[in-house]
């Protein structure tokens, strides 16, 4: 892999044991040399290990407190589902971490990124300062900004912010109110908003206008394909659909909460950097292996 100058720092969370994939996430990040991942967790280290990970250890109640401090807001929310509402604060409550950084911004871990230089990078980067992996909202699971004080603190624009983030509930500020404060401002007229096709299963549909979504998703060197679309690069794949029952279609689309209650990992993470793997409604799978649903 190639020694690329950082550009991009992405800000991340989790509370709790590592998720069953957290291996593979970590692979994948470490083939993009030129984003660093800060996560902020009570979890040791992975075991996989990538020079552009960085984890700063600390307990929920202590990042609470952190979140109180540095915004003056009463916030002691008992899940760290309610964090992602903090997210369009992050560069104002992390500015130290993304500091000597053109752009910061945040993502989720269930994913698993491709070439991200493929499609953003500081050259397509020169004239935006907002991008989303959405066309008409931003993303929860990747939304970056450029790293200037009036965006490290465009959150504050949010009318009655701290009503929202005091709130016990979560409320997706990060996707349904943030990104009103550019289409009221000119900084909207600099912004990147384009469908990456990210999220399986989602209503949004595929990008062929059909609901026929690929099952069977291929890594290989940091390259994500898929058994639809040929030699097709993606950004990134978002499996929430099949880790969870939570966001669940009517009618049910096929594989929608397949890894629920079942050993979804069937691939070793320490092979996959030289022969890649599969994700699909079966999991994690080695690249050949069947991936029906059992």
């Amino acid at each position: 892999m190639p020694i690329e100058k950082p550009w991009l720092i992405l800000l991340c969370y989790w509370f709790g044991p590592w998720p069953d994939w957290m291996n593979f996430f970590v692979e994948s990040c470490k083939w993009n040399p030129g984003v660093r991942w800060r996560i902020h967790t009570d979890c040791s280290e992975p075991e996989n290990k990538a020079d552009n990970i960085s984890y700063v250890p600390v307990s929920f109640a202590d990042y609470k407190a952190l979140v109180r401090d540095r915004l003056g807001i009463a916030f002691d929310p008992s899940s760290p589902e309610k964090l992602s509402d903090v997210r369009p604060a992050f560069g104002f409550l992390h500015e130290q971490d993304t500091a000597g950084f053109p752009f910061f911004g945040w993502g989720d871990l269930d994913v698993v990124y491709g070439d991200i230089a493929r499609f953003y990078g500081p050259r397509q980067f020169a004239n935006v300062d907002v991008v989303s992996t959405h066309p008409e909202r931003l993303s929860g699971h990747f939304t970056v900004l450029r790293n200037i004080p009036s965006l490290r603190r465009a959150f504050e624009e949010i009318p009655d912010y701290r009503g929202f983030l005091e709130s016990p509930h979560q409320l997706g500020v990060e996707e349904n109110h943030f990104h009103q404060v550019f289409l009221r401002s000119r900084a909207f007229r600099r912004a990147s908003f384009i469908e990456r096709h990210s999220t399986v299963l989602s209503t949004r549909g595929w990008h062929d206008g059909t609901m026929n979504y690929p099952q069977r998703w291929f890594w290989r060197r940091g390259h994500l394909t898929n058994e639809r679309d040929g030699s097709r690069d993606f950004l990134y794949l978002h499996f929430m659909r099949w880790k969870s029952t939570r966001w669940i279609n009517n009618p049910p689309l096929p594989g929608e909460g397949a890894w629920v209650g079942r050993k979804f990992i069937d691939a070793d993470w320490r092979r996959a950097a030289t022969e890649g793997f599969c994700i699909s409604p079966a999991g994690f799978t080695s690249i050949g292996a069947t991936s029906a649903i059992d």
